[in-house]
């Protein structure tokens, strides 16, 4: 071949993007990834007046009002083997939680943050103050595929004998109305599952915790946290936007937020990820699900955001009396 066609070979090589069964994942004992995973949780609840619903009309009135969520987890992953298929078995950590509650509705509001503070004395909170410092572990095939999680629950919570102090009466308020901490496959989902598969066009099927069969399209590149990356957009076609009534798992009696947590997992998803190749990981999963009913007497739109980043990407000694090795070792996953 000569010198100018063996270049130009070079550079096409150089230049194809990954085929579907190369491993995405680039694992190796020892590589920690810390993800900062952040959810919000908002609707709005907005009445019709009487004249407009009487009339069938769209129009609105009455007092907006807005309840949003914040929910945010540090969660950091330790790759303790790997497998002679290129999977991984990672232990996890929860190294810190950050959680708050507003009702505009009332005037309800409630917080805490587990690195200013180690235990809450909101009762409502409990339970995610029992979230910090859990462990568990999965097994994460080269392509981002999730193949067994253990002892992935959140721990639950008993508070029914707790007595909240009086002057937490709004805070306990607001806790109590807040949703249970995102489960933990959710957030494995969006930062493993979500990989692209280094086709322009593909499919992929994430559990947060509903199934969501999402479309992925390859949209360019874009640098993120110093990070050269694969940009895809994500969409969940087999849904739509709008949600009918006959597609919503309510019971009778369900308050707003029922309603706008059915509406979320009934609607379509749309988002976008930010994938790696050089450091073989994800940087950044951004999804969103929003929509809107409306009755006789109230309009309510709803939207739930998951949002994913890495934080921090390095290594441990792994070795005896390092300190990190694991607790309950188990044989290097095979297929």
């Amino acid at each position: 071949m000569r010198p100018f066609a063996a270049t130009l070979a070079l550079l096409a090589l150089a230049a194809a993007p990954a085929f579907a069964g190369d491993p995405a994942w680039h694992f190796k004992p020892g590589q920690t990834y810390t993800y900062e995973c952040r959810s919000e949780f908002h609707y709005v609840s907005q009445p019709r007046t009487v004249a407009q619903a009487g009339r069938g009309t769209n129009g609105e009135g009455g007092t907006t009002t807005e309840d949003p969520q914040w929910e945010t987890l540090v969660l950091k992953g330790t790759v303790l083997s790997i497998g002679d298929d290129g999977a991984a078995k990672i232990e996890f950590r929860v190294e810190s939680v950050r959680v708050e509650t507003r009702f505009d509705s009332s005037g309800d509001h409630a917080e805490w943050d587990s690195t200013k503070d180690k235990e809450t004395d909101i009762v409502g909170y409990k339970r995610y103050q029992a979230i910090v410092g859990c462990k568990f572990t999965a097994i994460i095939n080269g392509d981002g595929s999730i193949r067994e999680l253990k002892d992935a629950d959140w721990p639950k919570v008993d508070t029914s004998s707790a007595k909240p102090e009086e002057k937490n009466k709004r805070e306990e308020r607001a806790a109590g109305a807040t949703h249970d901490p995102t489960p933990i496959s959710a957030w494995l989902n969006l930062i493993f599952c979500a990989t692209p598969t280094g086709e322009a066009v593909s499919k992929r099927t994430l559990k947060i915790p509903q199934e969501e069969n999402l479309d992925l399209k390859a949209n360019g590149s874009e640098t993120v946290n110093k990070f050269a990356c694969e940009k895809t957009k994500m969409v969940s076609s087999d849904k739509e936007r709008g949600v009918a009534p006959k597609d919503l798992e309510i019971r009778q009696g369900n308050g707003v937020q029922e309603i706008a947590a059915a509406l979320v997992r009934a609607c379509q998803k749309k988002g976008e990820s930010w994938f790696s190749r050089a450091a073989g990981c994800m940087v950044k999963v951004e999804l969103e699900g929003a929509t809107e009913q409306s009755s006789a007497r109230d309009i309510i739109r709803t939207c739930f955001k998951w949002d994913i980043s890495l934080k921090d990407r390095g290594t441990v000694d792994l070795s005896p009396g390092a300190g990190n090795t694991p607790t309950n070792p188990d044989p290097t996953p095979t297929k």
